[in-house]
């Protein structure tokens, strides 16, 4: 691990930590769409920027890898934003994952930091950094619009604006 490494990974254990802490607590969905995009669309145009700050020639490894992750933050997302609680509280909406939640997002973890260990063991120059902070911002904007959803059709209340 080099020395430039090191301020993106503490970059991205924080933003682990901090998204964890927030949907493991019972927390307020704002009615708005924006409260669901924003905070992953940061993280991934972080992530994207990392990713050209390189200017990285992407060879046949370094695609795969990105299409193996973004696959399963996909499917981790909408995994973790079904089983997710969404209950309605003095005319407000909350949600948190649980613990089931919880499972998958620690499992979604270590297959994405397994994907990052295979790829650095081939050589492919995308496999930290910026490829991970895409990969979990496309985990929190899928989990975001599966809870969401929920909420629309679990709380008749609560309509997006």
């Amino acid at each position: 691990m080099s020395l430039g490494t090191v301020p993106n990974a503490l970059v991205v254990i924080a933003i682990v930590i901090a998204v964890l802490v927030r949907r493991l607590s019972w927390t307020e969905l704002e009615n708005s769409d924006a409260d669901v995009w924003r905070g992953p669309v940061i993280v991934i145009g972080i992530g994207i920027y990392q990713l050209y700050d390189r200017h990285l020639g992407l060879g046949g490894a370094e695609i795969t890898l990105l299409v193996v992750g973004a696959v399963v933050a996909l499917v981790a997302g909408v995994a973790t934003g079904r089983v997710a609680q969404v209950e309605r509280r003095a005319g407000k909406v909350f949600y948190r994952l649980g613990i089931p939640g919880l499972g998958i997002m620690v499992a979604y973890l270590a297959v994405r930091l397994g994907l990052a260990g295979v790829g650095h063991l081939l050589g492919a120059s995308v496999t930290t950094g910026g490829a991970l902070m895409v990969s979990i911002g496309a985990n929190l904007l899928t989990q975001s619009l599966v809870i969401q959803s929920k909420a629309t059709h679990t709380v008749e209340e609560y309509t997006p604006q």
